[in-house]
């Protein structure tokens, strides 16, 4: 009985997140827009994430999600023209529209080593900003996107 007892202290209180998968609605917020410029792309590098639908597509972009059979994946989107374009940083249109399976909890930055081996950030990426004085790529983090807990697509 004692050498029972032993074994259960030595397990582990509750499951790890990858034994629970998470299904979330995604959105892109935080979009480094200012004054007269517009996002005319973005593109998440992703780790970890099952694209499980796109909810909705906003008008005049191309969005592709996906992932190959290792962890890696991405979500890019693009607009076709300037009116199409995303001038706010919080678009309604890229509000919960995706919905993802984490298997982890997010990974913020890179954990990586000295000799390369290691796991990336959840989510990095950049976008394309059209400014005055031409097209600039910033960086995107998880920052930028949001999680929202959610079995289905929202109902449009």
């Amino acid at each position: 009985m004692k050498k029972l007892f032993s074994i259960l202290l030595l397990m582990p209180a509750a499951a790890s997140a990858a034994d629970h998968p998470r299904t979330y609605l995604l959105s892109v917020v935080g979009l480094p827009v200012k004054d007269t410029q517009s996002v005319s792309a973005f593109s998440f590098d992703t780790w970890g994430v099952e694209f499980n639908s796109i909810c909705h597509i906003p008008g005049g972009w191309r969005i592709k999600a996906g992932s190959s059979a290792t962890p890696n994946g991405e979500l890019a989107g693009e607009g076709s023209q300037g009116a199409t374009w995303f001038n706010q940083r919080n678009p309604m249109e890229l509000r919960s529209f995706v919905l993802v399976t984490l298997y982890a909890p997010v990974q913020r930055t890179d954990a990586m080593s000295a000799s390369g081996s290691g796991t990336p950030a959840t989510f990095k990426g950049i976008a394309t900003v059209e400014t005055d004085e031409g097209e600039k790529h910033i960086p995107l983090t998880y920052r930028n996107i949001t999680l929202t807990p959610a079995l289905a697509c929202p109902h449009r």
